[in-house]
């Protein structure tokens, strides 16, 4: 096996190589994450009849295709949705099929997530492979979160999760993975920036191609502070972000300059005025206290 092949098996993203004549559309070879995506083998694949592959994807090897959402099924007949980046391959001195090097990426996660963003505020929202490492994530409290040379990518869940938690999330994942529903739960994150948060997360399962689970999607519902004694600065933003309120938006709303706003958010401004306090509470629904334990006259 040639080193390219290696590497085309070895990639996470489904992948498929095309070619097409005149008469026929063919799959020339498929690497293994995308026999895991739809359940088959490449000998099955490759048995499908040109007809059903020129049907199916409107092939056309010779041009550059990028289709958003494009549903194929599952050798177990269940739909995934996909997106689907079409790229022309140089001919071949050999014969003259025109080839095609055609990426998937699975949306079953994303549209898991947007199904739930739907209902209720979504704070962070991510997935998670089968190794517990986080390899998307979503979210607009990573400044506030984590460290500023830190990215959630790449890490393992359980970095994210209290010591004392870790048996109550991998149990949680191990039902999920062992019924394939959605489970939620409410732990408490390791300290991150120094902050130690309770979190309200719900899990799902992501389904391959054999029925197996091959990840999973999160999201993210509450944060709320452990620690009274934590900056109302901190405060302030996780209170934005679950009212989905921008500093523009709050500035707007309020009559207080943008200023002022990103000088409470950024810890620069430890006691406003009571006025201030007063329209900020106000417009995020919540008492002044559950933010600032100290204000100005």
């Amino acid at each position: 096996m040639s080193i390219y092949s290696q590497i085309f098996q070895l990639m996470d993203q489904p992948m498929i190589l095309l070619s097409q004549n005149d008469r026929e559309v063919r799959i020339d070879d498929a690497n293994q994450a995308f026999l895991r995506l739809t359940g088959y083998t490449l000998a099955e694949l490759q048995s499908k009849k040109s007809s059903y592959l020129l049907k199916k994807y409107k092939i056309d090897n010779s041009r550059q295709v990028l289709k958003s959402e494009v549903n194929i099924y599952t050798k177990l007949k269940r739909q995934v949705t996909v997106r689907i980046d079409q790229q022309p391959l140089p001919k071949s001195s050999q014969d003259e099929r025109i080839r095609a090097f055609v990426i998937f990426e699975d949306l079953t996660p994303y549209k898991w997530i947007e199904q739930k963003a739907e209902r209720n505020k979504v704070l962070i929202s991510g997935i998670v492979d089968s190794h517990q490492h986080v390899r998307f994530v979503r979210d607009g409290l990573a400044p506030l979160l984590f460290e500023a040379d830190r990215n959630l990518k790449d890490e393992t869940l359980m970095q994210f999760i209290a010591d004392t938690d870790h048996g109550s999330m991998r149990e949680v994942l191990r039902e999920a993975y062992q019924y394939k529903k959605e489970k939620s739960i409410t732990i408490t994150t390791s300290k991150q920036s120094g902050i130690e948060l309770e979190m309200s997360v719900t899990l799902a399962p992501i389904i391959d191609g054999y029925g197996d689970v091959s990840e999973f999607a999160f999201v993210i519902w509450d944060l709320r502070p452990i620690d009274n004694q934590i900056d109302a600065s901190v405060k302030l933003r996780i209170w934005m972000a679950k009212r989905d309120i921008t500093a523009g938006h709050l500035s707007a709303l309020t009559g207080i300059s943008i200023q002022t706003i990103s000088k409470l958010r950024n810890g620069k401004i430890l006691k406003p005025q009571r006025l201030t306090a007063e329209l900020i509470a106000s417009e995020l629904q919540i008492e002044v206290h559950e933010i600032w334990s100290e204000i100005r006259k």
